[in-house]
């Protein structure tokens, strides 16, 4: 991460980074805080917020440990209040990295299965109540904030949802992809309303050695355990995050970003033709929009 032209970037301002206690949003974290940013080092609980904001060393930026379980409406809301009062005069960037899977079917006290609250519901939720604090990165030459959503290129093999419960046969893999399809129509859908004024990005990390797939149990421990060889580091696909989150844009507001080695800033890619049909992405616009209005 010492590598990344921090010459390049825009003037520091304030991000908040959810599943920043390890992993991918580790790496984030403290990678915009070596920039001078002021972080919201989000984790599941105080202690593990607290615990990364201290892993991370001494850097130039702040460090605001911020705390929430993201499964529930009320968890959203409670990060959502947190992150009013730490950052008063708004954000610049928000990166949705935390996510989940789970090697059984359960349902969070909204009703909704678990890994589907997590990696859609939670993030869109966060979009959408912090949108008011999305303000313009200052500088020279300001930029305009950013929501990067981090997706998977399992979203290829998902079928679409049609009940936030996912009743009927449920398996691991299934709600996983289905989760980041539906999370990925909802990212193309928001960047198009949000055009001119919040860029929005979905960001592809590719295979990944992290502890995330050791914590969801199930098939993913086990493609954890026999593909780690050949996974990536959390560093490589961070660099393409703080890049898109901090430099001139590389590409155009609602891109698919694939973390490649060569290239800190990534490179442009066709995501499956389900997320891109946009009757589709409309859909589940309406119907994410729907749950967090309930």
């Amino acid at each position: 991460m010492d590598t990344m032209n921090s010459s390049a970037a825009p003037s520091a301002s304030t991000a908040l980074v959810t599943g920043a206690t390890s992993g991918i949003g580790f790496s984030v974290g403290r990678a915009l805080a070596r920039l001078g940013w002021t972080v919201l080092v989000h984790g599941r609980s105080a202690e593990r917020a607290r615990e990364a904001a201290v892993h991370m060393g001494d850097v130039p930026g702040v460090l605001i440990p911020v705390d929430a379980d993201l499964e529930t409406r009320s968890g959203v809301r409670r990060l959502v209040d947190q992150v009013h009062r730490a950052a008063p005069d708004g954000l610049g960037v928000l990166v949705n990295n935390a996510g989940a899977a789970f090697d059984r079917h359960g349902l969070t006290a909204d009703g909704v299965e678990r890994t589907v609250a997590v990696n859609h519901l939670a993030a869109a939720g966060l979009a959408h109540s912090l949108e008011s604090l999305l303000k313009p990165i200052g500088g020279q030459q300001p930029s305009l904030p950013r929501v990067i959503m981090m997706t998977s290129y399992l979203e290829a093999r998902a079928r679409p949802i049609e009940d936030w419960a996912l009743p009927g046969e449920w398996t691991q893999m299934r709600a996983y992809a289905s989760s980041k399809l539906t999370n990925l129509a909802y990212t193309y859908a928001l960047a198009e309303r949000w055009r001119d004024r919040i860029e929005v990005y979905a960001v592809d990390p590719g295979a990944v050695r992290t502890g995330f797939q050791r914590s969801a149990g199930g098939p993913l421990h086990l493609i954890g355990l026999v593909g780690a060889p050949l996974m990536s580091s959390p560093e490589r696909p961070a660099r393409t995050v703080v890049a898109t989150a901090t430099r001139p844009a590389a590409h155009p507001s609602g891109s698919y970003v694939r973390a490649v080695r060569a290239v800190d800033t990534g490179r442009a890619k066709l995501s499956s033709a389900r997320s891109r049909d946009r009757a589709y992405q409309r859909d589940v616009y309406d119907a994410t929009q729907r749950f967090l209005s309930g």
